[in-house]
């Protein structure tokens, strides 16, 4: 009584243990999952904010190529024009150059650094001295930036100059860019970032040559221009998921949280699912439990049943068929693969033996994997029930799959050794996997079945279908005999008897998989 008390504390304590896991796991699945959402986001927010940033430097850099190719236009136009500087006649020309260019507030004449004359004011009463070079350029070009009050005390502009010729920017050249949306700013500066020339927009903007990273909340962007020696710094101060407002921040939370947490406790379904089918057939396998269904195989000349496949079946305790595709990846997987294949083959030729005995021409087919091959264990035990049922072996054709990889020496051997008992060996799935000339010289065989794939391609445009021929053409050349899968329709069936003389074929057309008991009454 005490053990058994002990032992359901501990199941107790084992359960509460697992729980705990699952407990922490959804918890941590919660938490990455907000993580991840979050990461997700500030990644898309930081790749449309750069695309924008990068935008709104481009635009500004237009801008200034615009700005700059005006102010070097009129610089040479104006020191071009033949007349007396400052005249009547040269006056009126710098006129007309204000009015054809946009961005050109008012052009004059300078001599010895002071300012003569304009379009617009005319000639001064009294020359203006310049004030200090801002930049100094080396074909002669001088630059000044927000100069104030040179004529006009309410006037700040942009000045260029060069040998007699002066250039006063618009105020408006820039202005769109003057006030941008929220958080960004931009500076123009020279190309070596020693004179800026502009400002725009955020006063934080530092010239920077590198673009920010994306989980930074702010984004970077650096531009020059390729016709000028000026460059773009561009900011936008606050972009990343932090700098959302905190609704949008916990609605993305809750959005990761509800993802996270509901893929963690699917894992655990499935897993649970997968643990449950694999502890069912586990049992499955060892009670025995597992049944063959068989389906006919045809002689397409005149359509005579000559033999049949034996397919492996299970219906799981909730009386659900499960796919030899979901429970032979799991048996291999926990290696006992080799169970069912001796269950298998017990009870097919148990459930044959009559047909077998009736009929020597009559076969049965036996799927076998790799690892029974190369078990001589296996070997014996098919011997041994081929003995205790007295059929014979060459009323036995063993199916082998040909995506194994397999040594090839080794396994050629193992078939020889079959063969030479008197088993018949079928290459099943040809034209899928591993299968060439080289593989198929290799081994000793007596049958090829041509993979369903192929089959459904009849009558089609696919590739599929231009490599059926190709795949006769080849069985041809081995002159072995060759069995069809996947035949469900007479159009079909008389493509594969037309192109392929003396072909066996199996599929629905014919008949689909059906119990030892239907399977006698069709026969009889």
């Amino acid at each position: 009584m005490g053990g058994e008390l002990e032992f359901i504390k501990a199941g107790e304590v084992n359960v509460k243990s697992i729980n705990k896991m699952i407990l922490a796991m959804v918890v941590a699945g919660i938490v990455g999952g907000i993580l991840i959402l979050l990461l997700l986001s500030q990644r898309v927010i930081a790749k449309n904010d750069q695309k924008k940033l990068q935008d709104y430097a481009a635009a500004i850099m237009n801008r200034s190529d615009d700005v700059v190719t005006e102010s070097n236009t009129v610089l040479n136009e104006a020191y071009a024009l033949k007349y007396s500087p400052c005249s009547e006649d040269d006056l009126f020309q710098l006129r007309y150059m204000v009015y054809k260019y946009r961005y050109i507030m008012d052009v004059g004449r300078i001599q010895n650094g002071e300012l003569l004359c304009t379009a617009g004011r005319g000639v001064l009463p009294s020359p203006i001295a310049l004030p200090e070079t801002d930049v100094q350029k080396a074909d002669g070009t001088q630059l000044w930036t927000a100069v104030k009050g040179l004529i006009d005390p309410r006037i700040q502009t942009d000045i260029a100059s060069r040998k007699n010729v002066v250039v006063f920017m618009s105020p408006d050249a820039f202005r769109s860019f003057s006030y941008p949306l929220r958080g960004y700013g931009a500076i123009l500066t020279s190309a070596d970032d020693q004179h800026v020339f502009q400002t725009f927009g955020s006063k934080s903007v530092t010239p920077s040559r590198y673009e920010s990273s994306w989980l930074a909340q702010y984004r970077q962007s650096y531009l020059c221009s390729k016709l000028y020696e000026i460059c773009i710094h561009a900011r936008l101060s606050a972009s990343g998921v932090l700098q959302m407002p905190t609704y949008m921040i916990s609605a993305i939370s809750l959005l990761g949280a509800i993802l996270g947490g509901s893929l963690t406790l699917v894992f655990f379904l499935l897993l649970d699912i997968n643990r449950s089918i694999s502890k069912q057939l586990r049992l499955a396998v060892s009670h025995k439990k597992l049944h063959v269904n068989y389906q006919p195989i045809i002689y397409l000349n005149d359509e005579k049943i000559i033999g049949v496949e034996a397919l492996a079946r299970w219906t799981d305790k909730h009386g659900q068929s499960v796919s030899p595709d979901v429970f032979i990846p799991i048996a291999e997987k926990q290696g006992i693969i080799g169970e069912i294949t001796r269950h298998i083959t017990r009870l097919s030729i148990a459930e044959m033996q009559s047909l077998l005995l009736n009929n020597p021409e009559f076969y049965l087919s036996i799927n076998l994997d790799i690892s029974d091959v190369l078990d001589t264990d296996y070997q014996a035990y098919l011997n041994e029930q081929v003995a205790n049922f007295n059929v014979t072996p060459k009323q036995i054709i063993l199916e082998i799959t040909e995506r194994s990889t397999a040594n090839y020496t080794t396994l050629a051997k193992r078939l020889s050794e079959f063969r030479a008992q008197g088993y018949r060996i079928a290459i099943d799935d040809f034209g899928t996997g591993y299968s060439n000339f080289s593989y198929l010289s290799s081994l000793p065989f007596d049958a090829i079945k041509i993979d369903r794939m192929f089959t459904e391609a009849i009558g089609t445009d696919s590739v599929n279908a231009r490599m059926v021929d190709l795949l006769f053409t080849m069985t041809a050349m081995l002159n072995t005999c060759v069995i069809v899968e996947g035949i469900e329709t007479a159009a079909q069936a008389a493509y594969v008897k037309e192109h392929c003389t003396d072909a066996v074929g199996q599929g629905w057309h014919f008949g689909r998989p059906m119990s030892a008991t239907r399977l006698k009454a069709l026969l009889s």
